[in-house]
């Protein structure tokens, strides 16, 4: 049992003194309160700093300020200062609170609605015993007069009668999500009648193997924030050990209902506070709403929902801990900038709940909130830092006068009439800490989740939610004024308002931005507006060259007046054939100014593949430097980027385009033996970034440029650095091909977001594991994780966030995102993770139904990152793009990844496999099927049989090939050589695969490529290459360095013998196994071998040259 005082009336200083300390061992518990124990260094804030003043009125029966603590935090001067005992003037009491009446009259005003509806679900993954929950909850009735009081008389008499609470179950085994959500919503929205308590019904869902919901729906009336805390601890020790169980310590109701508010006798001076405060106040708040304002406010609404990371949360909180605030007042101080930004107004008015329990009602269940009235002047000129004091002295004042009625305030300060609007407020913030709520049942823990009833109680609500997976901001707003798009907007760019103040507290808030509603804003116009606030910062950087935000925002708008002036511009397609630089940056960039859309091309694939994807992408035109011209198709218009920036034309304004606009096109592999294009909308780009919730990216960052422009994690890196503010640093490659050079590079660029193949992470963790220790993030991806490396990773130096990232390109580089954990190391699986944010991801079975948790099925996923398919193929898109069966408006689709699943608890996902010959080398998606086709065409060639296997290096591409001797006798032999350079000119390198020559393709009984026998062929001969079996073995020639260097060559390989000439690339090497062979040289040799110097002349001769020019010191 916790420590009470005794009741107020006469006592000695002792027996004061120990009263109050029993007030204060409670608020803070503590076990022994001295004289100089600071309130607020034992842990108190100023939310307990009013519950114990309240506390202290009670005890005295006289009038405290609710600020006393703030005078007297040390508890020998308070209790000195107490010492002059109790005054008769006790609180007034009332059987009908303020807060009741006003709720009942709102349901007069709005009947049937389910606006002042507080509903909770619970979901389990066992059952619920039915039986059970029907007795706990009957029994929470008998135990609380709020649960058995009706509201039945206009006069708004209060009935205490018997009641039983209604409890539903539905069989919900096979019924699809839609139409679960349809029953959840109808009961939550179903209204009470006031006068037939009890004011609480539950419904339990059972959905069979995937578990059960509880769901409890309440009414304000007879129940608030804590009440439900009250409710759901009482309910758990119920269910759990029976409805007559013994020990349970609760508090019993008093017979008579005290006031919940602490009334002084002069309650005068309390309304002259409010008068003072609220006269002249602002009667309406200048919401930027996009539907036409209805003649009376109604109650509709919807919400919007964004999950905050850690940082937006630390940065919020950190400024309002300075100033000994509670987590309430620093959402209060975010929202009072949030609602500046969006409005403009710096004179508003915040409602927010205000609890009036006292000691009396601690344990008891009832509505014991009213709503009090905030008024913030804001000067101009002011930063976040004055908002958070600021916050301070109104919130402090308004509780130390919090005993008037809200209805009382709104008829005192009524200045005018506009029916249109609610009187006082039209907004409104609530904060909630659920960390510690929730059930624990039969040893299953279900958190409790909020749900909507689709009602607004204001314009704008702001509801910021502390969960145990993050903290969540919710804004309901109403419906008559707001469509879903601009609400989101407006959520979003409050948020971001939020976000920028904070992060410079001593920094002036800016007046209202020009996209406070702006439905959206692309990915190139957030650049801009970048590049206006902060020209001189530094937005990309390659080893000593930078560019700024002023300059690359001049050449990107000269860039895109050479493409206008030449007809270019919105829906055309811009070829980039550049290497990875400032130069692609600033070209794609233009183009996106030009307001067409930009096609990556990788310049070290073949030239006739790189003209094959410009011709077929439907591009209008090429911009590019020296180094590619030559690979430009001749029927398509090029323009040389430097030619582009010296025309003498001005800079353009980015173009405006709309979210269905394309922003680029990007190809990948194709099952037909061509690239297939896909075309990504600008929607797609902004919900990855900046709109993501796995990763912020800020001006204090420097984002690393390691991928290929056509590989689709460069729109990460490039708009997550450049639309946050941050610096975009490129990586040459040879940082790439070595851990001693990628190392220097993090460190030397102090690199705080990074993201990396899982191939280029491994052979970083292999050879230099604790080369990410001071990055902020560390994103990968792009193939299977492999958990033995993350360990070793977690063991070494980890990053301070370690994320996997897994999505195809048709769905905008990420799908679902997972912050890797110790624990997940620990259990041996690292998950998909969530979708993002305006995403949804689905399991299905092979006849379309969701897949419950523990089952497998194929990956659907949706939402805004979707691309609208591959270009000039409604055939291919139509077969990949399918319709949502799930979603709640038409014209939905899904993306069916190909990815086999398994269906974790709590919605994540781990990856099984492919139900295709599709796979992932080195991050690329690779068709089979296409190096087949390719390897068919070669000359010489009869026929083929492409194959891929894992190793230690990632994927590895086995052809099988069987030479065409037609006409040319029985002796002809195909020439591996001839046909290598074939497949160079024809494939990128990360698709040229081994070549294995048989005499013939073995094939089973119904006609089909043998592949296990073609298998046994490779283990045989060796997968390394094609080497005869009569090659020298230099590894028994008695030469130590010569042994040396061809036994690891052959371990890195998986090849038999080998000869001096063979050459590394030929026989399936390739840059990762090349960094590996070099990795392993240096740790049996002491060497340090430049991979660029071996690629130069990739044979093992020519490696052991190297290698005995580094042991003699002949090297560099």
């Amino acid at each position: 049992m916790s420590e009470r005082p005794a009741p107020a009336g006469e006592r000695s200083a002792a027996e004061l003194r120990e009263a109050v300390a029993a007030i204060w061992r409670n608020a803070l518990g503590l076990d022994d309160v001295r004289d100089d124990c600071n309130f607020f260094d034992e842990g108190g804030d100023s939310v307990l700093s009013v519950e114990v003043a309240i506390s202290l009125r009670e005890l005295m029966g006289q009038e405290l300020e609710l600020d006393i603590l703030y005078e007297y935090p040390e508890f020998g001067a308070l209790s000195a200062v107490l010492s002059g005992g109790p005054d008769e003037g006790a609180p007034e009491t009332r059987e009908l609170t303020a807060a009741e009446e006003r709720l009942w009259t709102a349901e007069q005003l709005h009947p049937g609605s389910a606006v002042y509806h507080l509903a909770v679900r619970y979901r389990f993954p066992g059952g619920l015993d039915v039986i059970r929950l029907r007795a706990a909850l009957d029994t929470l009735a008998a135990r609380h007069e709020a649960l058995r009081r009706g509201f039945v008389k206009p006069a708004l008499a209060l009935t205490a009668q018997k009641a039983s609470v209604a409890c539903r179950w539905v069989d919900a085994r096979g019924v699809s999500d839609g139409s679960v959500r349809e029953l959840v919503d109808t009961e939550v929205r179903t209204p009470f009648d006031l006068g037939r308590p009890p004011l609480l019904r539950a419904l339990v869902v059972d959905r069979g193997d995937s578990g059960a919901e509880l769901v409890l729906t309440v009414h304000h009336l007879v129940c608030d924030g804590v009440s439900l805390d009250l409710l759901e601890t009482q309910l758990q020790h119920l269910y759990e050990n029976g409805s007559d169980s013994e020990g349970t310590e609760w508090e019993r109701e008093s017979a008579g209902r005290q006031a919940v508010s602490v009334r002084p006798r002069d309650a005068g001076a309390a309304l002259d506070h409010w008068r003072t405060m609220l006269a002249g106040c602002p009667g309406a708040l200048s919401l930027p709403h996009d539907l036409a304002r209805p003649a009376r406010p109604g109650v509709k609404g919807a919400a919007h929902r964004i999950l905050l990371t850690d940082e937006q949360v630390s940065t919020i909180l950190s400024s309002a801990e300075e100033e000994r605030l509670s987590p309430f007042m620093a959402w209060v101080a975010a929202y009072v900038t949030g609602l500046i930004a969006v409005t403009g107004d710096r004179d508003l008015v915040l409602a927010v709940p205000a609890s009036s329990r006292g000691a009396a009602q601690a344990g008891e269940v009832g509505m014991f909130v009213d709503t009090l009235p905030l008024r913030f002047t804001v000067r101009p000129g002011a930063t976040a830092r004055d908002v958070v004091r600021l916050v301070r002295r109104v919130v402090t004042g308004a509780l130390a006068h919090q005993q008037v009625p809200f209805q009382t305030l709104i008829e005192e300060v009524r200045s005018g009439v506009d029916r249109s609007r609610a009187p006082l407020a039209q907004t409104a913030l609530t904060y909630m800490d659920t960390t510690r709520c929730g059930l624990r049942w039969d040893g299953h823990r279900a958190e409790r989740e909020q749900i909507g009833t689709g009602t607004a109680k204001y314009e704008v609500l702001w509801l910021v939610t502390r969960t145990g997976r993050g903290t969540v901001c919710e804004l309901e707003y109403s419906t008559d004024l707001f469509t879903d798009e601009a609400a989101a907007a407006l959520h979003r760019r409050m948020v971001a308002a939020v976000g920028e103040a904070f992060a410079q507290p001593d920094t002036p808030l800016p007046e209202r931005g020009t996209d406070a509603l702006d439905v959206f804003v692309p990915i190139h116009e957030r650049v801009h507006r970048r590049a206006v606030e902060h020209s001189g910062a530094v937005a990309v950087r390659h080893g000593r060259t930078t560019l700024t935000y002023g300059e690359l925002d001049r050449r990107a708008g000269v860039v895109a007046a050479g493409l206008r002036t030449a007809g270019i511009g919105r829906g055309a397609v811009v070829a980039v054939p550049m290497e990875r630089g400032i130069a692609s940056v600033t070209t794609c960039l233009g183009v996106l100014y030009a307001g067409a859309a930009y096609l990556p091309v990788d310049i070290a694939q073949p030239a006739e593949r790189t003209r094959h994807i410009v011709r077929t992408a439907a591009t209008a035109a090429v911009v590019t430097d020296d180094a590619a011209a030559e690979l430009l198709a001749e029927d398509v218009p090029s323009h040389l980027l430097e030619k582009l920036l010296v025309t003498d034309g001005a800079p353009v304004a980015p173009a405006a385009v709309t979210g269905a606009d394309v922003a680029y096109v990007i190809c990948t592999s194709g099952s037909t033996g061509r690239p297939k294009a896909v075309v990504v909308p600008h929607r797609a780009v902004v919900r990855l970034v900046p709109d993501a919730d796995f990763v912020t990216f800020g001006p204090a960052d420097r984002v690393a440029h390691v991928s290929n422009p056509a590989f689709d994690a460069a729109t990460l890196e490039i708009w997550g650095a450049l639309a946050g503010g941050g610096t975009l640093v490129v990586a040459d490659r040879d940082v790439l091909l070595s851990p001693r050079r990628m190392r220097s590079f993090l460190t030397d660029e102090r690199i705080s977001v990074m993201f990396l193949t899982v191939t280029l992470l491994n052979q970083m963790v292999d050879f230099a594991p604790d080369a990410f220790r001071d990055l902020r993030v560390l994103l990968f991806g792009g193939e299977k994780h492999d958990a033995r490396r993350l360990g070793k990773l977690f063991a070494a130096a980890p990053p301070a966030a370690v994320v996997n990232g897994y999505g195809p390109t048709e769905n905008t580089t990420f799908s679902t995102t997972h912050e890797v954990t110790a624990e997940d190391l620990a259990e041996g699986v690292v998950p998909l993770g969530r979708p993002l944010p305006r995403s949804t991801a689905y399991v299905l079975d092979a006849s379309g139904q969701r897949v419950g948790t523990g089952g497998t099925g194929e990956l659907y996923v949706g939402g805004e990152g979707l691309a609208h398919g591959y270009l000039d193929a409604p055939a291919q898109t139509a077969a990949a793009f399918v319709p949502d069966p799930f979603a709640g408006r038409p014209g939905q689709r899904l993306y069916r990844t190909g990815d086999q699943v398994r269906v974790l608890p709590g919605e994540r996902y781990e990856y099984v496999g492919r139900l295709d010959d599709q796979v992932k080398v080195r991050g690329h998606r690779v068709e089979l099927a296409e190096i087949e086709a390719t390897v068919r065409r070669q000359h010489g060639v009869a026929d083929a049989v492409v194959h891929a296997r894992p190793t230690d290096d990632g994927i590895e591409i086995i052809a099988f090939v069987a030479p065409d001797t037609a006409g040319d006798g029985p002796d002809a032999a195909l020439d591996v050589t001839v046909l290598g350079d074939g497949l160079r000119s024809a494939l990128p390198q990360y698709m040229l695969p081994t070549v294995i020559v048989v005499d013939r393709i073995p094939v089973t009984a119904n006609g089909k490529a043998d592949r296990e026998a073609l298998l046994s062929t490779s283990a045989a001969a060796g997968s390394g290459g094609c080497a005869p079996a009569e090659s020298a073995d230099p590894s028994q020639d008695g030469d130590p360095v010569d042994g040396t260097v061809a036994v690891l060559w052959q371990e890195v390989l998986g090849t038999g013998s080998v000869r001096p000439e063979d050459n590394f690339l030929n026989a399936g090497g390739h840059s990762i196994k090349a960094m590996r062979l070099l990795a392993l040289l240096g740790e049996e040799l002491d060497v340090t071998i430049d991979l660029v110097d071996f690629l130069e002349n990739p044979t093992l001769r020519g490696l052991t040259t190297l290698v005995r020019q580094e042991l003699t010191g002949g090297g560099l």
